[in-house]
Order: C-alpha cells, then sequence, then structure tokens
C-alpha cells in the first residue's frame, strides 16, 4: 500500500485531538510530524494535548514541534467557549506527560526542513489557524510547491460563523496568515470550509458516539473522559 507522508499543524483541541487519531489509524498515512500553533488555547496547551494524544495512541515517537505563539499581527485568539480552557474540556487528572520531548527546533522551521528533505512527498494538514504556514511561505517563497498537496480547514463561503457571527474561527483568528497562505501556496489546495464541517451527514450520532466510547480501548477511554456526554 502506497504511504501519504503527512505533517499535521494543530491547536489541539477536541477536534484536532480526533484529527490526529484519525491519521494515525490509518495504514497507508505516515505522519512525519506535528506542529503546534496559538488557536483554541495557548500554545504550550497545544503541546501538551498533542502529547496526550500521542501517549495514548502509543506513538510518541512522532516529533512533536512548538510553533508560532501569537498571530502575525495582534495577540491571537481563543475559543475555550467550545474546548474549554485547556483544550480538553477542562477535564480532572490528565494524563501526565513529559513536555521536554518537544523539539527545540521551532515549528516553522521543521516544515521547512522536513519539506526540502521530501520534495514533492508531503501532504499538510492545516487544521489550525494559518500562521505557521504563512511564516514557513516568508522565509521561503518556494515551500508550497515543494508540498505535495494541502488540506485547509477553515474560511466560509456563506457569510455564517461558527465562533463569530461572520467568521470561522481559524480563518478569524490570523487573517493575515490566512491571505498569505491562499495567495501563496502555489500547490493543489483543498479547503474543508465550516459549511461542510457542519452540513448534514459530515458528524456522528450521539447515539454512535455512546457506543464508540464504551469500546475498551484507551483511546475511547480518552475521548469518554474529555468529551463527556450521557443520553
Amino acid at each position: 500500500m502506497a504511504t501519504m507522508k503527512m505533517i499535521i499543524d494543530v491547536d489541539t483541541g477536541v477536534d484536532d485531538a480526533s484529527a490526529i487519531m484519525l491519521a494515525l489509524s490509518r495504514p497507508e498515512v505516515e505522519v512525519v510530524a506535528i506542529t503546534c500553533v496559538n488557536g483554541n488555547v495557548a500554545i504550550d496547551d497545544v503541546c501538551r494535548n498533542t502529547l496526550r494524544v500521542l501517549k495514548v495512541c502509543n506513538r510518541l515517537d512522532i516529533p512533536v514541534y512548538k510553533g508560532a505563539e501569537k498571530s502575525i499581527l495582534g495577540e491571537g485568539e481563543r475559543a475555550s467557549h467550545y474546548h474549554g480552557n485547556d483544550g480538553l474540556g477542562d477535564a480532572q487528572n490528565h494524563e501526565p506527560v513529559d513536555i521536554t520531548m518537544i523539539k527545540m527546533e521551532h515549528a516553522v522551521n521543521a516544515l521547512l526542513r522536513l519539506v526540502n528533505e521530501n520534495p514533492g512527498e508531503i501532504t499538510l494538514v492545516a487544521l489550525a489557524p494559518l500562521t505557521n504556514i504563512a511564516l514557513a511561505l516568508r522565509l521561503d517563497p518556494d515551500f508550497g510547491s515543494k508540498l505535495k498537496e494541502v488540506f485547509i480547514m477553515g474560511g466560509n463561503i456563506e457569510g455564517k460563523g461558527g465562533d463569530r457571527l461572520g467568521a470561522e474561527f481559524n480563518f478569524f483568528a490570523d487573517p493575515e496568515a490566512a491571505y498569505v497562505t491562499l495567495q501563496e501556496l502555489h500547490c493543489q489546495t483543498t479547503i474543508v470550509s465550516w459549511e461542510l464541517c457542519k452540513s448534514v451527514g459530515a458528524g456522528v450520532s450521539w447515539d454512535w458516539y455512546n457506543q464508540w466510547v464504551e469500546v475498551d480501548t484507551n483511546k475511547a477511554r480518552f475521548f469518554k473522559k474529555y468529551l463527556p456526554y450521557d443520553s
């Protein structure tokens, strides 16, 4: 089976945690690295949450890089009302992780290095504000042309937002980064908009969720703890 080399750029809350788990479950996907950026929560919490996900998946071998702590202009945004102040629902008794496992290399430098080492092979999945991506493009204008393809979760097409009345969170949190990224990537790019994420059939039912989290696995127990629901 052909392997897709993937880098995932995250601001890990509950949604990105599930996305990381999904990617790691796919035998055809090789997650080369995970880069973290300010977004749902502050960057240090993003890094901790990412390590928690990798730990429960027994994949702490995947390198994690700390990236931009603020948006290109301003201080950035938070979505604590969606994911809790810590990004994982403010649950008690978090799984302990060793924060020193975060690589010393900055996420933007890691993106540039890994893409240069694997020209035309990396699929970049951007699930967060696009600050890291825009900074990579500013440091190397050819960064986008060296990627195989990019998938971006962000933006909207109907002027109806989630975090704000007319704006989707990831693009709203760093609009300048979104502009730079969309203007300068120069590779095959797919945008998964707010409307698509919220469309009928895009999610799962609570009945399905309740069955899923009762499966006797560490990953199911992880989600039952951080995203509880009792029908």
